[in-house]
C-alpha cells in the first residue's frame, strides 16, 4: 500500500473513532458515513478494524457502535506520560543531587517501557541513559520495576524467547524471574547487579496512578566500584521513596506494604 494510501486510511479511522468517542449513545454505520462523508464500505471496515482493538463496539440491541475502555486507556497512558515527566523533574534533580549519581525517569507502554528523562551528576564518571531506548525486561532494574506488578499473562509476551545472557549474573530462566519479580514487590524497588553491563548497578521504584497500576518508574545506575552492597540498599530505599512521592503527587496509590522491607542480599 503506497504512503498516500496508508495516510487517507489513517485518516479514516481517526475520524470515525473521534465520532463515535463524541457520544455516548453511539452512532449507526449509515450516521457515520452521513456524518464524516467516508464511503458505507470504507466505514465498515474501519469499524471492524477499531473492534478488533478493543476500540470500539457494536450494541447488539442498537447496532451502534460505541468507544470502549482501551480508548481511555490509551487516553490515560498519554495524559500519564506528559504528567509523569512534569510531576517526576523535581524529584529527579533533587534525588540525583543527594546520592551523586545519574537518575533516569521511565514511562511503561504496551512493549514494556520507554526511558522518557535523565538527569545527570556533572563532573563524575556516570551511566549514560539513551533517551527513547527500550530497557531491557529481564535484565535491568527498570524493566523488572515496571512489570513486577503486573499479571504474569501480561509479563510473559515481553520477555525475550530465549531470555539472552548479557553476564554471568543474567537471569534466564523464567523462574528466576519470577523470583526478580517477587523481590520487587517485597522491597519495593528493583536491583540491575551487573546484569546488563559488567560494572554498572542500578536500581529503580516503580511508579503507581490512582488505580493502582504502574505508569512509570524512577531509577539511579552507577558504577559497581561505587555502589557496594551496602549502598545498594541505601539508594533502593531512597529510590523508593521518590518514587512514592511522585505517586503522591500524581494523585496515585502504591501498594500497602506490610512491615519493613528486608535488607537487599
Amino acid at each position: 500500500m503506497a504512503d498516500g494510501a496508508r495516510g487517507g486510511a489513517l485518516l479514516r479511522g481517526l475520524s470515525v473513532l473521534e465520532l463515535v468517542c463524541s457520544s455516548r449513545a453511539g452512532f449507526g454505520v449509515s450516521e457515520i458515513s452521513r456524518l464524516t462523508g467516508i464511503e458505507k464500505g470504507n466505514v465498515h471496515r474501519v469499524l471492524k478494524t477499531l473492534e478488533s482493538a478493543g476500540y470500539v463496539g457494536k450494541d447488539p440491541e442498537t447496532q451502534k457502535y460505541r468507544a470502549e475502555a482501551e480508548v481511555l486507556a490509551l487516553a490515560r497512558a498519554a495524559l500519564g506520560g506528559m504528567d509523569l515527566i512534569q510531576q517526576a523533574r523535581r524529584t529527579m534533580l533533587s534525588l540525583s543531587d543527594e546520592l551523586g549519581e545519574s537518575v533516569h525517569l521511565a514511562q511503561r507502554t504496551r512493549r514494556g517501557g520507554v526511558y522518557v528523562a535523565q538527569r545527570r551528576q556533572p563532573g563524575r564518571i556516570m551511566i549514560e541513559t539513551e533517551i527513547g531506548a527500550h530497557p531491557i525486561i529481564h535484565a535491568t532494574a527498570t524493566g523488572k520495576a515496571l512489570v513486577a506488578f503486573d499479571d504474569w499473562n501480561i509479563v510473559a509476551p515481553l520477555l525475550q524467547e530465549p531470555m539472552h545472557k548479557f553476564t554471568e549474573k543474567t537471569v534466564t530462566t523464567v523462574g528466576g524471574f519470577e523470583n526478580e519479580l517477587q523481590l520487587v514487590r517485597q522491597l519495593g524497588y528493583a536491583v540491575d547487579d551487573e546484569e546488563l553491563t559488567l560494572d554498572v548497578r542500578c536500581v529503580a521504584a516503580p511508579i503507581f496512578d490512582f488505580f493502582g497500576t504502574v505508569i512509570g518508574c524512577i531509577g539511579v545506575s552507577g558504577p559497581a566500584s561505587r555502589i557496594d552492597d551496602e549502598r545498594l540498599g541505601v539508594l533502593g530505599a531512597a529510590v523508593r521513596d521518590a518514587a512514592d512521592e511522585i505517586t503522591h503527587n500524581l494523585g496515585g496509590r502504591p501498594p500497602v506494604r506490610i512491615g519493613a522491607p528486608p535488607a537487599h542480599q
